[in-house]
């Protein structure tokens, strides 16, 4: 839980224990004891019901916020690896015919030298 859901449900259950400890305390006959007690209940469960509700909501929100923050994460890092594998790949054809070039190269002179040794 965070912080704020931890003062809020140490904040309810104050009150709530405070408003019961005052009304047993208050000079009353048992049945207004009781009366007021079932209506301080029914406040309070309302009270918590309506905080549950905005909390789930809040929950909620937050939840699709973040599912949303990470696929637009990665996407973002998906894109950035489809690059980075195109430009590398793009690298290595290059590399690739550069090499085919100076092996043809390094062939013809290898004839060369083979053809200049038979002669001599």
């Amino acid at each position: 839980m965070s912080k704020e859901t931890n003062f809020l449900a140490g904040l309810l259950v104050g009150a709530a224990a405070g408003a019961i400890v005052g009304i047993l305390t208050a000079p009353s006959s048992g049945k207004d004891t009781r009366k007021k007690i079932a209506k301080k209940s029914g406040e309070l469960k309302a009270d918590l019901e309506e905080k549950y509700h905005k909390i789930s909501k809040k929950i909620s929100e937050l939840e699709a916020d973040t599912v949303d923050d990470f696929k637009e994460k990665f996407y973002d890092v998906k894109g950035s690896i489809k690059d980075k594998y195109a430009h590398v790949s793009s690298k290595v054809k290059d590399l690739e015919k550069e090499l085919a070039t100076k092996m043809e190269e390094l062939k013809k002179q290898a004839k060369e030298v083979d053809s200049k040794a038979k002669t001599v």
